[in-house]
């Protein structure tokens, strides 16, 4: 069962369109993409600051003389840890963007955890409700 982040918009009125719900835990696409996945997220201040951060150190550890198994060691930590931390990186995005965070749902899948939200009332930081199942 996975995790969504309810995020909704601050200060309007809280349109069912405008809710953005984002699956917490490790992304695949975030952590093969890297960069890029953040720049197709919309997450370009991010994405912006992970490709300098990549690229000065690769730049660095050639001119420090790395060989090339220690960069590729460092770009495969670097990437696992956006595998980890991406969504977390699209969270301070949305909240830059005068988004909040508004709650937790725990479901199979996106469609599960928006029908959950929108049929508990949108209180905020609801206890994760298990989409009418019991927990073992």
């Amino acid at each position: 069962m996975a995790t969504y982040v309810v995020m909704t918009p601050a200060g309007e009125r809280e349109a069912s369109e405008a809710v953005v719900f984002l699956r917490d835990g490790f992304s695949i696409a975030a952590f093969i993409f890297g960069p890029f996945w953040l720049f197709w997220n919309r997450a370009y201040l991010a994405g912006g600051l992970w490709l300098a951060l990549v690229s000065s150190l690769a730049l660095g550890g050639t001119r420090l003389g790395l060989r090339p198994e220690a960069t590729a060691l460092i770009n495969f930590a670097l990437s696992l840890a956006l595998g980890f931390e991406g969504v977390r990186l699209l969270i301070w995005t949305l909240e830059r963007r005068g988004f909040r965070e508004n709650g937790l749902v725990a479901c199979d899948n996106a469609q599960e955890a928006e029908e959950v939200y929108f049929h508990t009332g949108r209180a905020a930081y609801t206890a994760s409700p298990s989409c009418g199942r019991e927990e073992p």
